[in-house]
């Protein structure tokens, strides 16, 4: 919860607004910065994912908190020296040495379910953290600063290093007894890149590439529109920087109560069910901001259209936090983590990061800029139906 929180805040938002506000950056400038940050993190997470399961570290749990203790440990003296960005070289310095720190600590970190949840407790556990990271999110810090984000984030990661560097202190004994390594290539085989391929297609099957896929569009539409929701004053003010307390507390609710009932789906019902509701809550969402903006139905709306959003949120991050585990074996969970969450979360949320600044750079009204992105919620609630025909029991088997 609370590296999630920390990258749903100062990362999303806090980098941002580090570049715009505090360096008078121009905003295809921060995009492309943002692109850098997805991409950076997109290759450290698979390189990360792949020393996992070479070193046979898929169930050893000491060892992986040992570490994201250090990389925890490292992450909150790079927090605090984003106070001290003043250029664009420092800027995108920051943002690479962040994205490194971010993609070295994913596959570690989303790996420990398989070693310490039951899989079918897995769907609870993540909906559990999932809302209980955005229920601080949406009330801590008040303000959307920079200089808000970073204290914030720091007092986050601080707990989190504490409890990282206790596990850390114990026995290494209990991982993988035998310390398989990867399959090294056939030397009977003409191509020396065929054992490579076949370890590889171990990990990249079906039900994987189906959730990569469908998260991939739950975490690119998120961004995609609360980018340009955010940078809407009349949106904003409302909702996630009311004024009022009992509006920021109701959201913040909402996205506990979404979590714990996504979890429960998960658990019962398997991942497709959420990824399907997920979808369905982004249009309905995205159709009642353009409702509000070219009718103007926000007095009569009110709160309804944030929660709808949320509601989405708090689904697909459960998904997020649970499915890779159920989908990998303790071989493969590094790799499978990698891919899941490098290209189906990080990529998508900050690649879509950049598109929706270019968007608001190119002045695209945001009533047009929602829609689209509500149609596009319709098309991935449609694949869902195509994933969902084309497998068995509508979801992972554990």
């Amino acid at each position: 919860s609370a590296a999630y929180y920390y990258n749903v805040t100062l990362v999303q938002l806090g980098v941002i607004d580090v570049g715009t506000e505090r360096l008078g950056l121009a905003m295809e400038v921060v995009a492309v910065g943002m692109a850098l940050l997805a991409t950076v993190t997109l290759a450290v997470t698979i390189a990360s994912g792949y020393l996992i399961d070479r070193n046979s570290w898929g169930t050893a749990t000491v060892q992986k908190c040992r570490v994201l203790f250090g990389v925890v440990v490292v992450q909150i003296g790079v927090t605090y020296l984003l106070t001290t960005v003043s250029s664009l070289a420092g800027f995108l310095l920051w943002i690479v040495g962040c994205a490194v720190l971010l993609g070295t600590a994913i596959p570690f970190a989303f790996s420990l379910a398989l070693d310490l949840i039951a899989p079918g407790q897995r769907g609870y556990a993540a909906g559990a953290v999932a809302g209980c990271a955005f229920f601080f999110a949406a009330l801590v810090p008040y303000e959307w600063t920079a200089g808000q984000f970073v204290p914030a984030a720091i007092t986050a990661l601080l707990p989190a290093a504490l409890v990282l560097g206790i596990v850390s202190l114990g026995s290494t004994a209990g991982g993988r007894p035998r310390g398989a390594r990867l399959p090294e290539p056939n030397n009977e085989t003409r191509s020396p890149g065929a054992g490579v391929l076949r370890d590889w297609s171990r990990v990249v099957t079906a039900p994987l590439l189906g959730g990569i896929v469908l998260l991939f569009g739950a975490f690119f539409l998120d961004s995609l529109g609360f980018v340009r929701i955010i940078e809407t004053p009349e949106l904003l003010d409302r909702s996630w920087q009311s004024s009022e307390l009992g509006v920021r507390g109701s959201i913040a609710l909402t996205h506990l109560a979404g979590g714990l009932a996504a979890g429960v789906v998960y658990a019962r019902r398997r991942h497709l069910w959420v990824f399907a509701v997920t979808f369905a809550l982004f249009a309905l969402a995205h159709c009642l901001y353009v409702y509000e903006l070219v009718v103007g139905g926000g007095a009569v709306l009110g709160t309804a259209t944030p929660l709808v959003y949320v509601l989405a949120v708090s689904s697909y991050t459960t998904v997020a936090f649970a499915l890779w585990p159920d989908l990998a074996t303790p071989e493969t969970i590094g790799r499978a983590t990698a891919l899941g969450i490098g290209a189906g979360a990080w990529l998508a949320t900050f690649g879509s990061t950049a598109l929706a600044l270019g968007s608001e750079l190119r002045q695209v009204p945001i009533a047009y800029h929602l829609a689209a992105v509500g149609a596009l919620a319709v098309v991935f609630l449609g694949l869902t139906g195509v994933v969902w025909h084309r497998s068995a029991d509508g979801g992972c088997r554990r």
